[in-house]
C-alpha cells in the first residue's frame, strides 16, 4: 500500500500559527463533462484567491461517494453523474477561510462524468462563495489549484 501524500498550502491558504488543526475526513470531485470535453473550476469569492475542484466535507453517516455527490449538486446544482473512478487519496493541511480554521483534511478522490445537463438553482448562499467555470484540460493546467487538487486532477 502506498503512502498517502500530505500537502501544506503556503500560500494565502498557509496554516495560521498558533491556532489548532480541525480534522476532517473530506472529497475532492473532477467534474467531467464528455460532450463538451470540460471539467468544473471553482473560483471562490471569499477572499482567499482558491481555484478549486468540488470540495467538501464528508457528514456522520455518509458514504464518501454520497458526499462527493451532495457537493457537487450543492455547488453546481448538476443531479445526475456517473461514476468513472475513484482516485488517489491525499491529506492537506491549510487555513479555511470560510470557517476561519487551521484544516487538516482526509480527502477521498473521486471522477464523475454528466449524464446530462439537467441541475436544481444553486443557493443564493453558494453562489455568494464561488463562481463556476467550465474549463478545458489545457486551461485547467493553467488553473491556480491547491497542491492536492492538483495532484488529483493531474491523476486523470
Amino acid at each position: 500500500m502506498s503512502e498517502i501524500p500530505l500537502f501544506v498550502d503556503t500560500t494565502d491558504n498557509a496554516v495560521r500559527p498558533g491556532l489548532p488543526f480541525v480534522e476532517r475526513d473530506a472529497i475532492t470531485a473532477v467534474v467531467y463533462d464528455p460532450k463538451a470535453l470540460k471539467y468544473i473550476g471553482l473560483r471562490w469569492k471569499d477572499g482567499s484567491n482558491w481555484e478549486t475542484l468540488v470540495t467538501g466535507g464528508i457528514e456522520v453517516g455518509q458514504s464518501a461517494e454520497e458526499a462527493a455527490r451532495a457537493e457537487i449538486h450543492e455547488e453546481t446544482g448538476y443531479k445526475n453523474l456517473i461514476l468513472i473512478s475513484e482516485l488517489p487519496r491525499y491529506d492537506s493541511k491549510f487555513f479555511h477561510h470560510g470557517k476561519q480554521v487551521n484544516r487538516y483534511a482526509h480527502f477521498q478522490c473521486f471522477l464523475f462524468a454528466l449524464v446530462d445537463y439537467e441541475r436544481d438553482g444553486v443557493s443564493a448562499d453558494e453562489q455568494k462563495k464561488h463562481e463556476i467555470l467550465w474549463l478545458t484540460q489545457e486551461e485547467m493546467k493553467k488553473f491556480h489549484l491547491p497542491e492536492g487538487h492538483r495532484f488529483v486532477f493531474d491523476s486523470i
